[in-house]
């Protein structure tokens, strides 16, 4: 039986020679490349390639997790991920700081509104009055001098309970983050997954499989321990 390995025949016939069969080294084997071979190196060069992303971290300095890597190799990363959009329109302590939040704006603003409509009641006066000739120029230019400074007040006013909101508004969201994150922790705790991604409608997450969402287990937990706290 000829050797696979010859392949080709001399388009001329030529006399006979002696066939020569070349006997690879112990331990070489040969290497026919294919398209499937070809496929899976391409994908193998992509998972290494988010591997790198993922657990390598460049331009942190930080050191590849081998055991990760490991375990990538062998299909067995798990990842899970909480719809983050949910979380806030179901959650809770979302809906009770939501509700902190409109109520205290409601009275600022409605403390500047009264304020408003006193400066502009006295400030009308002040005009009728000048219009009428019934006050002095002097006592005019002096009455001016406090509506102005009391419309300077109110400005001020104004700015200061736009800062407080919007510094309550930031402590209520690192208060949300935190509460988020160690509740993650403590599950993570139990069901063990190497990820667990926050997903969002316009977020860096395009698409996700349905099967790898746990946003409503999270959220049944995280309102029965917010029910649990008494607040």
């Amino acid at each position: 039986m000829q050797d696979e390995n010859i392949t080709h025949e001399p388009e001329m016939q030529e006399p006979a020679k002696e066939q020569i069969t070349i006997v690879p080294e112990p331990g070489i084997r040969k290497r026919n490349p294919n398209t499937l071979l070809t496929i899976l190196n391409i994908i193998l060069l992509l998972g290494l390639v988010v591997l790198y992303f993922i657990v390598l971290k460049p331009g942190n300095g930080g050191m590849p997790n081998m055991a990760l890597i490991q375990k990538a190799s062998k299909g067995a990363v798990t990842v899970a991920y909480v719809n983050s959009d949910s979380i806030l329109v179901h959650y809770e302590l979302v809906k009770s700081m939501r509700d902190e939040l409109e109520s205290k704006t409601a009275r600022l603003e409605g403390e500047l509104k009264q304020k408003q409509e006193a400066f502009e009641k006295d400030a009308a006066y002040f005009q009728e009055q000048v219009a009428k000739k019934a006050i002095s120029e002097s006592s005019a230019q002096e009455i001016y001098g406090q509506l102005m400074g009391e419309q300077q007040k109110l400005y001020e006013l104004r700015e200061k309970y736009s800062a407080d909101l919007s510094k309550q508004e930031f402590d209520l969201n690192v208060l949300l983050l935190d509460s988020l994150n160690n509740f993650l922790k403590r599950y993570n705790d139990k069901v063990h997954f190497d990820y667990i991604l926050s997903y969002n409608k316009g977020g860096s997450i395009l698409s996700a499989n349905d099967s790898l969402d746990i946003t409503k287990e999270v959220i049944r937990l995280l309102n029965e321990e917010y029910a649990a706290s008494g607040k």
